[in-house]
């Protein structure tokens, strides 16, 4: 995997067992064909791989950023209260 765009740290929960650890995630090119993108969450239990089209790729960031502005409405109106 070439070298990450986004390299997170964070929490992962987990649905078997529920557990809370932490874990990183990473974006990046695939190697082997740089038209596609690398997801990658890795943790404890292992590392789970996931290649995506750009059109998905930005579906997802278009999606995350769509609901980080949510929590962050949600998060300013609870302490305007």
């Amino acid at each position: 995997m070439s070298r990450p765009a986004i390299d997170l740290e964070t929490d992962v929960v987990r649905d078997r067992p529920l557990t809370q650890e932490e874990a990183k995630i990473q974006v990046a090119l695939c190697d082997d064909d740089p038209s596609q993108l690398m997801l990658s969450v890795g943790g404890s239990w292992g590392v789970t791989f996931a290649e995506l089209t750009p059109t998905e790729a930005r579906a997802i960031a278009t999606a995350l950023e769509h609901t980080a502005v949510r929590a962050a409405a949600a998060t300013e109106a609870s302490t305007d209260e």
